[in-house]
């Protein structure tokens, strides 16, 4: 088994897709004003604003974990492009050091390295 993708369902796919180019420092692979793909890794994260299948609500409480070299670099960059930290640089419990930054659409971006 192995999981590989996520897809988002959001109600503004270019404005998350510019968003997370903006955050990620990445281009998305591909772009519409109703879809978008990032690869990250060996991971794809879609954007959609359609399911094959009805979805009653939008998506909530998500978090995107995306590990960095530098977080202290990363949430310098983000800094400086006036993005919203939710939580400055912090040592968790479980062996990470941490910055929370606000994504679009209520998602939270962690950007982590192991210590």
């Amino acid at each position: 088994m192995d999981l590989n993708q996520l897809d988002i369902i959001i109600k503004d796919v270019a404005g998350s897709t510019q968003r997370l180019e903006e955050l990620l420092g990445i281009s998305a692979d591909y772009k519409d004003e109703t879809f978008a793909q990032f690869t990250i890794g060996s991971h794809t994260l879609m954007l959609s604003q359609m399911a094959l299948v009805p979805i009653a609500a939008y998506q909530s409480g998500l978090i995107l974990h995306i590990q960095v070299s530098d977080v202290d670099a990363k949430c310098q960059e983000l800094r400086d492009a006036g993005e919203c930290i939710l939580n400055s640089p912090t040592r968790t419990d479980w062996g990470t050091y941490s910055v929370l930054v606000q994504g679009p659409e209520g998602i939270v971006l962690d950007f982590y390295s192991v210590i």
